[in-house]
């Protein structure tokens, strides 16, 4: 078995992990594959394995997010949450870990692309045969006022993970503008349809990243890009206008500008309410937060009455609240407090640092993973769960890649030996 057969297994093993996300928990198994894989090469590579500058970067990354996690465990509301929290996190460390050296043969990466290219494909092809039949591939029906595709009937997770998956599928076809467009097009429909307004803002971003980035590469005027922005602006607008739940969506949105804090907080989904308790979490907890992923635990101290998210655990009894602050600089410093928030910032510094020093070369092929981390880590929106397992495993695996690529790793312990024939 030759070094790149070997290798080619690899990549179908990162590849399988997008492949399931929409599956449940189908994903772990292919996460405790390259965790243990992780944890083998640190142990057999040592010292010279985290000499690499990209182990180094991924590391320093991690360490930005997890030790701050750490740090919230003693004095969190609810001290078995946030310690396996804690515990659980690191297999996304050692994943990481895998994948960079996984990625080491630098072929694999266009193969990579165009594997998830495909499935990306077939994500936006399922949704649109789903909002013009009503079902998709799979049988699952369309929920009411939104598009959801593979992802099923119950989590509604397509609007905020198809623009992290868009970069591949509208680079792959980067040599036919026309069918570039088409893509972004086709895509950006589904995006609106789908109906989370933070998927939305991350689609948004990548196509602004897009043009720029196309403009400048193909040498062309900015105002031919800016027709493609229109086009796709235009599909968005009328798949809005076409669909009752979307058109729902965007006029709640609007309400943003009436001036009316009650209106503010209906266009936020009641989102205005739940950060105000969240300022009230952090003034309160200032140094440490409430504990990673106690959020919900301490929700009730800090709600005024009547407020819509107070609950009762069914199980235990307990009071609870909103289960996360649903923005993740908000997140991050209400359950690790200001020291997450430094990290955080930390962690955004060194990513743009390193996309800055790396050659052009370099940021072109990590384009697309630098694209897909930046439509779900931008700070300026609304999201998921920072820290909950269903999205921390995309997130991380997207990071380690823009680490691979950036920076392949070049010491003998960890190419040559592996080039040898078995």
């Amino acid at each position: 078995m030759t070094r790149s057969i070997k290798a080619q297994y690899f990549t179908w093993l990162i590849f399988s992990c997008f492949l399931l996300f929409p599956f449940k928990r189908s994903i772990e198994l292919p996460i405790l594959i390259m965790t243990i894989g992780g944890g083998v090469l640190a142990y057999r590579y040592g010292r010279a394995f985290f000499q690499e500058p990209a182990i180094r970067l991924f590391t320093l990354l991690f360490a930005c997010i997890w030790i701050p996690m750490l740090i919230s465990f003693p004095d969190s509301y609810d001290l078995r949450k946030s310690g396996g929290t804690v515990l659980v996190f690191l297999r996304y460390y050692f994943t990481g870990l895998f994948v960079i050296w996984a990625l080491r043969a630098q072929d694999q990466v266009p193969m990579l692309v165009k594997l998830l290219a495909g499935l990306t494909a077939f994500w936006v092809v399922d949704a649109l045969f789903q909002a013009a039949t009503g079902h998709d591939f799979f049988g699952w029906s369309q929920i009411p006022s939104r598009l959801n595709g593979i992802f099923g009937e119950r989590q509604l997770r397509l609007g905020n993970a198809l623009p992290l998956m868009a970069p591949f599928l509208i680079l792959a076809l980067r040599k036919r503008l026309a069918l570039m467009i088409l893509a972004a097009v086709m895509t950006g429909a589904v995006v609106i349809l789908a109906g989370s307004r933070g998927g939305w803002v991350s689609f948004g971003l990548v196509c602004i990243w897009l043009i720029f980035s196309e403009t400048r590469r193909r040498g062309i005027s900015p105002w031919k890009m800016g027709v493609a922005a229109v086009l796709i602006g235009l599909a968005g607008t009328f798949a809005a206008f076409e669909n009752p739940g979307a058109r729902q969506r965007l006029d709640q949105t609007l309400l943003l500008f009436s001036g009316d804090e009650a209106k503010i907080d209906q266009a936020l989904s009641l989102r205005w309410t739940l950060w105000k308790d969240v300022f009230s979490m952090v003034d309160a907890h200032p140094v440490n937060g409430v504990g990673v992923r106690a959020f919900r635990y301490a929700y009730p101290e800090f709600a005024q009455p009547g407020d819509p998210f107070l609950a009762v655990d069914e199980k235990s009894g307990r009071p609870t609240g909103a289960f996360y602050a649903h923005q993740i600089v908000l997140e991050v410093m209400a359950e690790t407090g200001l020291i997450g928030a430094a990290g955080l910032a930390l962690f955004y510094a060194l990513l743009v640092r390193y996309w800055r020093q790396a050659n052009l070369e370099r940021r072109v092929l990590a384009l697309p993973f630098a694209m897909g981390a930046m439509a779900w880590l931008f700070p300026f929106n609304t999201h998921p769960s920072f820290y909950t397992a269903q999205w921390s495993v995309i997130i991380w695996l997207m990071i380690a890649m823009v680490c691979a690529v950036l920076l392949p790793l070049q010491k003998v312990c960890c190419s040559e030996s592996d080039g040898e024939k078995e």
